[in-house]
C-alpha cells in the first residue's frame, strides 16, 4: 500500500524536533513492502496547502497521521492547538478518501478526544512499529479493525532503524541535533509521569553496539552536530548507560550528546563515563526541592543525591539543567516555595518550573485547580526573573521566540539550553 505519513507538529521553540517515531514507524511498514512518503508540516508557511499537494503528489492509499503534543512547549493549552489539529484532520479528509490513521503521544494518552477531533478512522495506542503495518494489512485485506488499536510492545533490536533519509534537512540547519532512543520503558513509579503508559514499566534496550553504530553514522552525515538521547531516564538501568558509554567510547566519541537523566543511581563514576563517551549536559528530572516533595512523587531518591549529582557534574564539565514540578500531588504553595529556596542553594546551571497540568485521558480530573495554579504562577513571577538560569517556560521567562532568534542569528549548534547554561555557568 502506498502511505502518507504526516508530522503535525510545528512547535519550534525553543528548538525544533524531529519527528522520531514517525521515522521508525515508515521504516517498519517499508520493511513490509509499503510505499511510504512523509511530510513534515514543522517548517511550512501554509501547512495545509502543503498537506494537499503532498496527498496529490502521493496519492496514498492510507494517510498515517503523528500528533505529538496536547500543549504547546510553554505547557499552555489555549486551544489554538486543539484548533490547528482539528483543522489537519479536516485538511486530509477534504483531499482524500484514504483512511486516515492517528498516532503519536498524544493519542496515546487521549485516544477517544484525539479520534474525534481529529475525524480519524483508526488511533493507534502505543507504539506504531508492529501495530501499523498490521492495521494496513488488514485494510488491504478489506477487513474492518477497530478503531482504537491497543499496539503490542515491540523487541526493539529486532526493529529497522529509524527511515533518516525521510527526514526532513531544515532540522537539522536549526541546531544540528538528531534524536535517539537507547532504550523504551521506565521502571520508576512516579505518580504524574505518562512514560510508563506510552512505553511500558518493563525497560527494553538496544544493545549497545547497535547505538554506537548509529550514531557513528549520524556523526559521518555534516549536518549533525549532537546527538540527544531521547529515552525516559539514560541512566535506568545503571548497567545499560555504562555499557552504551563504553560502545560510544570505543568509537571515539563521535558526536557530543545530551540525555534525560534522573538523580536516582547517578554516582559520579557514571558522570565521569559519561563526559569521556561524549556527554556535555543532561536535563535532570529532580522535580521537588524537598524530601517530603520527593517521597509524594515516588521518587527514588533524596534531595542529598541531588546535591552529590550538582557536584559531579561540575567536578567533570558537564552542564546540568534540573526541572521542578510544582503544585503535583497536592502540593500547598508554601511547600513550593521550599522547593525554590533549595534551587536558589543547589544553584545549577539551568532550573525549569513548570505548574503540574494531568495529560492522561483517565486522570484528567486531576488537574491542578485553576486559584492553586494562579497563586503558585505568582510566586514563579515574582522569583524567576531575578534568579540567573531560571526558566519559566508558561510565563516565558527565559524562553520564547527571541532566545529562538538569537540561536538561529548566532548559528549556535546544539539543544538551545546548553548555549544558557554555558553563559549561567561562564558568569558564576
Amino acid at each position: 500500500m502506498r502511505v502518507l505519513f504526516v508530522s503535525s507538529n510545528r512547535e519550534q521553540l525553543p528548538s525544533p524536533v524531529v519527528p522520531l517515531g514517525l521515522l521508525e514507524v515508515a521504516a517498519a511498514a517499508r520493511e513490509r513492502g509499503h510505499e511510504v512518503a512523509l511530510v513534515d508540516l514543522c517548517f511550512e508557511p501554509d501547512p495545509f496547502a502543503a498537506l494537499r499537494d503532498a496527498i496529490a503528489a502521493h496519492r496514498p492509499d492510507v494517510v498515517a497521521l503523528g500528533v505529538r503534543n496536547l500543549r504547546d512547549n510553554a505547557y499552555v493549552a489555549d486551544g489554538a492547538l486543539a484548533v490547528y489539529q482539528q483543522e489537519v484532520g479536516r485538511c486530509v479528509r477534504e483531499a482524500t478518501d484514504a483512511p486516515l490513521v492517528v498516532g503519536g503521544a498524544a493519542v496515546s494518552l487521549q485516544p477517544a478526544k484525539m479520534l474525534e477531533r481529529l475525524g480519524a478512522q483508526h488511533a493507534i495506542v502505543g507504539e506504531g512499529e508492529l501495530a501499523l503495518p498490521a492495521l494496513l494489512d488488514a485494510l488491504g485485506r478489506g477487513e474492518r479493525p477497530p478503531s482504537i488499536v491497543r499496539a503490542p510492545l515491540a523487541a526493539l533490536d529486532a526493529l529497522p532503524r529509524p527511515a533518516w533519509d525521510l527526514v526532513d534537512g531544515r532540522h537539522f540547519e536549526q541546531d544540528g541535533t538528531a534524536p535517539v532512543q537507547t532504550k523504551r520503558g521506565c521502571a520508576f513509579a512516579c505518580t504524574y509521569c505518562d512514560y510508563p503508559d506510552l512505553e511500558g514499566h518493563a525497560v527494553r534496550a538496544h544493545d549497545p553496539s547497535r547505538i554506537a553504530d548509529e550514531v557513528e553514522a549520524l556523526a559521518n552525515d555534516g549536518r549533525v552536530s549532537h546527538v540527544f538521547f531521547v529515552d525516559a531516564v539514560f541512566n535506568a538501568p545503571r548497567a545499560h548507560a555504562h555499557a552504551v558509554c563504553d560502545a560510544l567510547i570505543a568509537r571515539g566519541a563521535p558526536l557530543p550528546w545530551v540525555c534525560y537523566a534522573s538523580p536516582a543511581g547517578l554516582d559520579d563514576a557514571l558522570v565521569a563515563k559519561m563526559a569521556r563517551a561524549g556527554c556535555v549536559g543532561a536535563e535532570i528530572g529532580t522535580d521537588s526541592g524537598t524530601d517530603a516533595g520527593l517521597r509524594r512523587l515516588r521518587k527514588p531518591f533524596d534531595v542529598a543525591q541531588v546535591r552529590r549529582v550538582r557536584a559531579s557534574f561540575c567536578a567533570h564539565g558537564l552542564l546540568d539543567c534540573h526541572s521542578f514540578i510544582l503544585g503535583a500531588e497536592g502540593e500547598s504553595v508554601e511547600q513550593a516555595r521550599e522547593t525554590l529556596d533549595f534551587v536558589v542553594d543547589l544553584d545549577p546551571d539551568l532550573a525549569i518550573f513548570l505548574v503540574f497540568a494531568e495529560d492522561r485521558e483517565d486522570l484528567v480530573g486531576r488537574d491542578v485547580e485553576a486559584g492553586h495554579r494562579a497563586a503558585l504562577r505568582a510566586m514563579l513571577a515574582t522569583e524567576a526573573p531575578r534568579r540567573a538560569g531560571w526558566i519559566v517556560p508558561e510565563l516565558g521567562v527565559r524562553f520564547g521566540a527571541k532566545l529562538t532568534r538569537i540561536v538561529r542569528q548566532r548559528k549556535l549548534r546544539g539543544p538551545s539550553w546548553l548555549h544558557l547554561a554555558r553563559a549561567k555557568r561562564q558568569q558564576s
